[in-house]
């Protein structure tokens, strides 16, 4: 092992002894049952870890404190013909000075050996260069460069200190020649300690005591199974989240080869920047096989991003294998039809340079009726994740044909996907005048529409219409204060397998709603209200905002006759200090 980091080394320096290289999360770790017995088995195998470094300011990964006397100073190795190694800076030593490495706990490591890479030059005899070794059995000190000539050079090279020391103190001899000097161009500390690491309950990347085996860093990997912050700055090799969050503090970023996420109760949120080199893999059980299931990505997921196990097909999910099906939502076919059904369309199988499913887009996905697996992974291509992932999302609403009074009730149907890979709150969707004000999401009982300024969430991964007037485009950003709200439940199977949301088919859910002390009620053209606390007005519109009905109401109940045509309305409620707007629906 020894000599393949010594290669590294040569190589460059920082970026594998630091960072190492990948090492693979799906074989290891495919099922978060079995997480907290895996990571405490043989299983859970060892790894060579850097987890001490210093580059003298090459790095900003520098982790090995130091303090120095007697003139030491950074110098640019290139000056003294050192730089071969890929680094840029070292350390200067004057004879008779000396360097002091901070002493570290190798918690959870075995087999710890430091490394130096040093040299000097114009050294004359009794220049000699010392080192102090601190273990937990002794003390001792040795000579690493005795010079017996006058005005030489020790030539470069690494040394070797095994038998897990503890800190380390270099000094080197006095001398007449001011020119005389000693350099260090890095020193690094390194042990095994098992590749993976599970994190369960609250804290930060850092809480030592919430991981079963530290903090994995550089090339480890963590299994996380509970909310944990990223306060500083942190590289790991690969992430796998399950029942947890994973979240980015402002100001800091979250950087790792390969990052998996196990259904939707797995959650990224981000206000700073997160960085991935290959690519972010979903994992997705669905209760049955041969039911469309609601589906979206915040990401673009191409034919070769989608599990090897399973081939796409076009159709009914009845052809007998490990096939799955996809549909897609035609908006504009609605409403150049003016018809609220029959707009589900097949999403032919496709090269693998069109995306199957296109971010922030929603689908239906069904898997074959005779298929042998329930779980999925879908994959980003390598490269496509951008830094401001999980912190800004944009949903694009593309309109082909222009709104009349003919298609008002089915223009703008649009089916989004959750553009970020965590709850999203209503109110965290940007206003936007070209929406009607509500998302519809259906479950069980059909689809639903929820209030964009509700107390209300949907979940990573879920689709949902929204009904816009015009093209446009919803902002979303996310909101790591945000407080805890209902979750919207969208893993219900369509049924009937091609429903439609509809303005005569769907629940507003707020029909018999008591929002204060206010009841209201709307039955048989009449709109009926209860407790009300104080005087005020009703005011009814229609959805380009024109006021068909202006009625003042007084303390108590009323009723008041709606005599509109069917459709869609706004029905506002005020009072001095009550004001609220619901959408309602006339038969």
């Amino acid at each position: 092992m020894k000599k393949k980091v010594m290669h590294f080394v040569q190589c460059a320096l920082v970026k594998i002894l630091f960072f190492g290289t990948g090492y693979s999360l799906q074989a290891q770790v495919s099922d978060p049952s079995s997480w907290e017995s895996f990571v405490n088995s043989s299983d859970n195998t060892l790894v060579s870890d850097t987890f001490r470094l210093q580059t003298f300011g090459d790095s900003e990964w520098d982790n090995w404190g130091y303090s120095a006397k007697g003139g030491t100073q950074i110098l640019d190795v290139s000056s003294v013909n050192i730089d071969k190694l890929g680094g840029k800076m070292g350390l200067r030593m004057p004879l008779g000075s000396a360097v002091r490495f901070e002493k570290y706990t190798p918690t959870l490591y075995s087999d710890v050996t430091a490394e130096i890479f040093y040299g000097g030059n114009y050294l004359n005899r009794g220049n000699n260069l010392s080192m102090r070794i601190y273990t937990e059995k002794d003390t001792s000190v040795q000579v690493i460069a005795k010079i017996t000539d006058s005005n030489i050079a020790c030539p470069y090279n690494a040394l070797i200190i095994p038998n897990t020391p503890l800190k380390i103190d270099f000094f080197s001899a006095t001398g007449t020649d001011p020119n005389g000097y000693y350099c260090l161009q890095y020193a690094f500390a390194s042990g095994t300690i098992p590749t993976h690491s599970l994190f369960t309950g609250t804290g930060n990347w850092n809480d030592t005591i919430r991981w079963s085996h530290l903090p994995p860093l550089r090339h480890r990997s963590a299994l996380i199974k509970g909310n944990v912050s990223i306060t500083a700055d942190t590289y790991c090799n690969a992430a796998a989240i399950s029942s947890g969050n994973l979240q980015i503090n402002p100001g800091t970023k979250f950087m790792a080869n390969h990052l998996e996420l196990f259904e939707a109760e797995a959650s990224i949120q981000s206000g700073g920047a997160i960085a991935i080199s290959d690519c972010i893999t979903v994992h997705k059980t669905f209760e049955e096989t041969g039911k469309w299931y609601f589906i979206s990505f915040p990401f673009d997921v191409y034919p070769s991003g989608i599990d090897s196990r399973f081939n796409q097909k076009d159709g009914t999910p009845n052809a007998g294998g490990n096939f799955l099906y996809v549909q897609c939502y035609n908006g504009d076919k609605r409403a150049s039809a003016n018809r609220p059904n029959g707009n589900w369309e097949v999403v032919p199988v496709r090269s693998d340079d069109i995306p199957i499913f296109e971010k922030n887009r929603g689908y239906l996905i069904a898997l074959d009726s005779q298929a042998t697996n329930k779980t999925l992974s879908f994959s980003s291509r390598p490269g496509d994740i951008p830094e401001d992932f999980a912190n800004t999302g944009t949903l694009s609403i593309p309109l082909a044909t222009g709104m009349t009074a003919w298609n008002r009730e089915n223009y703008g149907w649009y089916l989004c996907g959750n553009p970020l890979p965590a709850p999203l709150p209503l109110s965290q969707i940007e206003k936007n005048e070209a929406l009607d004000g509500y998302v519809y999401v259906y479950s069980s009982s059909g689809y639903t529409a929820y209030p964009l300024n509700g107390d209300y969430a949907l979940l990573p991964f879920s689709a949902f219409f929204v009904k816009a007037s015009s093209e446009t485009h919803i902002n979303v950003s996310s909101d790591l204060s945000a407080k805890t709200a209902n979750m919207i439940r969208t893993n219900a199977p369509l049924a009937p397998y091609n429903a439609e949301p509809a303005p005569d088919k769907q629940s507003t859910g707020l029909t018999n709603l008591k929002t204060g002390n206010i009841h209201y009620l709307i039955k048989d053209r009449q709109l009926y209200l209860q407790n009300i606390p104080e005087p005020g007005y009703i005011k009814l519109t229609d959805i380009s905002g024109s006021c068909l009905l202006y009625k003042k109401i007084r303390e108590g109940s009323a009723s008041v006759p709606v005599s509109n045509k069917p459709g869609i309305y706004i029905l506002q409620i005020e009072t001095p200090h009550f004001q609220k707007h619901y959408k309602v629906i006339l038969p």
